[in-house]
């Protein structure tokens, strides 16, 4: 038998025999390839139908940063196994001592713990595939139930689900590296004799090099953001990242000399954590990893948030609602809107079309439009409706208000302009054109209509009264017609109750979601994405402190056996576990939050200093640092972890029998 299959034995063997490590290290590489596998199929799925509608492929940009993603992932498996590999091979040191006396060598020791590693990869690996493709199916189903959109034909990019499985084997491999070393050079007489090893001596160009990428990181997401945009903040964050994980060694083990005025327990913890920087650095490099990424994430969206709120631009009145359906249904949604909304007045808004109108002839010369050529004030911006045909009813329900000059106007038969101003007289043209063979064509004019304009912004070009747009209809050939329906907030305020009765009533006159509009201002909220990444970062940081601190519990018996000889209470034991789970979280989380910091300031730059609403000023850079999301992960995460490492540990000291000499 080769030292290969011997050693796939020997990890079959030591996998079933203690089930627990076995089980964790599954989920530790498996959870995580199973999302990335979840969104991949769910990306394929969504792309199969863009392509159908013709909507562009990802530009290289989103691409590098997908990649960029899937690397911290694994990353991260590699940072929260790597542990568990480093004191499976402490547990296992004397039946490695034993295999070493019986003629192995280092390079067998080796391949035993490598074998753990690709055992344990290969089968995580290929469980996370099957419940990653079996989650994006439930996705899917969810997502499309009750009438909700299609996300597309389920589609499964298999060369990037084998790509990412053999990560993932890759990554158990990787995460066993470092502890078949270590195997590779143990002390077979310190082994076989129940004596620890003295820690090895931190590496002193890692902390050097992971400062180097920690500035270098910082330069590249303030400066690259210039160019690279969003881009730019991904890879200085990662090199940030990165480099915190090169120092977090020495930053543990510094950490060690500053224990000194703590409590007992602490200063327990903080020194055993230092002793043993090869089992906690990494669990608290992924805990960085974790958490910087979230802040960065968490800045970034809250400026964006911040800039959507302010903004935010009411296209009715407050409380008003507007009902759109289908041109060629518009007549027939009436009734049924009056049905919904019994005793309530409905105001039916009929319009000339405009350039923005509908038209479903294949004959372009046959939509036709109206505009007016009138002197542009620079503020225009979305419009509900083009050319509203109507008295002063259309014009209150429109503008909130009586407007005693806007109704004057249009009793005298005056078109009110807004978002433009009439040309000298009081003077408007009316302008019919149509697009063809990609220009513009004009069918006719109407000239020297009588106009006026007016203040506000009802989200329309023009309020058109009836006589000037008969005179209209008449001299072009062009229809009045029904294109929508408003309930006025003086008359009537629609529930949310009736917006989804008028919701489920119109999906038979219209195809699109937003058929329904009632004006409730800005009611966004980011508290549903701040608790989706608080949950992340929280999940990420306990898991990690977790496996750390359960690790430490396994590998410290005999220090909690001495302590007892010397006679610490019962409780000292739970208060030592607690302290290890709060100082691993509080280490991780400090400097995930530092790490987070620059990058998630620097991405708010592309972000946020562009205007996304037609017509809105410019405001520049919008920076929105969410305090106590920050305060919850810096102070609430440790806390939590400190107090379940408690809540599971047992208070009673371990009792190690001693063999006399």
């Amino acid at each position: 038998m080769n030292r290969y299959a011997f050693a796939l034995r020997m990890a079959r063997q030591d996998a079933l025999r203690v089930k627990g490590r076995t089980a964790l290290v599954l989920c530790m590489i498996g959870l995580p390839i199973g999302i990335v596998v979840a969104l991949a199929v769910l990306r394929a799925t969504t792309m199969a139908q863009d392509t159908k509608e013709g909507v562009p492929a990802p530009s290289g940009a989103e691409v590098a940063v997908l990649a960029m993603i899937i690397a911290m992932i694994v990353l991260q498996v590699v940072l929260l196994a790597g542990p568990a590999f480093v004191v499976d091979v402490r547990r296992r040191r004397r039946e490695l001592a034993l295999v070493e006396a019986s003629g192995g060598a280092g390079r067998h020791l080796r391949a035993v713990v490598l074998a753990s590693g690709l055992l344990l990869g290969g089968i995580a690996a290929v469980a996370g595939a099957a419940l990653g493709i079996a989650a994006a199916a439930v996705t899917k189903q969810v997502a499309e139930s009750d009438g909700g959109e299609p996300l597309g034909p389920f589609t499964v990019p298999w060369l990037m689900v084998a790509v990412t499985m053999l990560l993932g084997a890759g990554s158990g491999v990787l995460a066993a590296m470092v502890p078949a070393w270590q195997a590779g050079r143990m002390d077979v007489v310190a082994a076989l004799a129940g004596r620890r090893e003295p820690p090895g001596r931190s590496r002193r160009g890692w902390p050097i090099a992971g400062g180097v990428l920690v500035l270098a990181g910082v330069v590249v997401s303030l400066v690259g953001v210039q160019v690279m945009r969003e881009f730019g903040a991904a890879v200085g964050a990662a090199a940030i990242i990165i480099g915190l994980v090169l120092a977090c060694p020495w930053i543990v083990g510094t950490s060690g000399r500053l224990a000194r005025g703590l409590p007992l327990p602490l200063r327990l913890a903080v020194r055993d954590a230092a002793r043993n920087r090869a089992r906690t650095a990494p669990a608290i490099a992924a805990i960085v990893a974790a958490v910087a990424g979230v802040t960065a994430l968490a800045i970034g969206g809250a400026s964006d948030f911040r800039q959507e709120r302010i903004e935010y631009q009411a296209q009715l009145p407050m409380g008003s609602a507007l009902v759109r359906p289908q041109p060629q249904n518009a007549e027939a949604a009436g009734p049924a809107i009056m049905r919904d909304l019994p005793g309530v007045p409905v105001t039916t808004l009929r319009g000339l079309p405009g350039e923005g109108s509908s038209c479903f002839s294949e004959d372009t010369s046959q939509c036709r439009s109206v505009s007016f050529s009138a002197k542009d004030d620079g503020m225009a911006g979305f419009n509900l409706m083009d050319n509203v045909v109507g008295g002063a009813r259309e014009a209150r329900l429109l503008l909130g208000r009586d407007d005693p000059a806007v109704t004057a106007a249009l009793d005298a038969g005056t078109v009110v302009l807004f978002g433009a101003a009439p040309k000298a007289g009081g003077k408007v043209d009316a302008t019919i054109s149509y697009w063809a063979d990609d220009q513009k064509h004009t069918a006719a004019t109407v000239p020297d209509l009588p106009a006026v304009a007016a203040q506000g912004d009802p989200h329309v070009e023009a309020i058109v009264p009836p006589k000037v747009a008969e005179r209209i209809a008449a001299k072009t050939g062009l229809r009045v017609e029904t294109q929508a329906y408003g309930i006025d907030r003086a008359d009537h305020r629609v529930t949310k109750a009736e917006q989804a009765r008028l919701e489920k009533t119109m999906k038979a006159f219209a195809p699109y979601d937003d058929a329904v509009y009632v004006e409730r201002g800005f009611t966004g909220s980011f508290g549903k994405v701040t608790l989706v990444l608080g949950a992340a970062a929280a999940i990420l940081a306990l898991g990690g402190t977790l496996i750390a601190t359960s690790l430490a519990a396994a590998d410290a018996r005999p220090d909690l056996a001495t302590l007892q000889a010397i006679g610490a209470r019962p409780r000292t034991g739970r208060l030592l576990t607690m302290g290890q789970a709060g100082v691993t979280a509080a280490i991780g989380c400090w400097l995930g939050i530092a790490g987070g910091l620059v990058p998630g300031l620097a991405v708010t730059r592309p972000l946020t200093e562009g205007v996304n609403q037609p017509g809105f000023p410019r405001h520049g850079t919008i920076v929105d640092i969410p305090w106590l999301f920050m305060l919850v992960l810096a102070f609430g995460i440790p806390l939590v972890a400190a107090v379940f490492a408690g809540a599971v540990t047992g208070g009673r000291l371990p009792t190690t029998g001693r063999m006399a000499t």
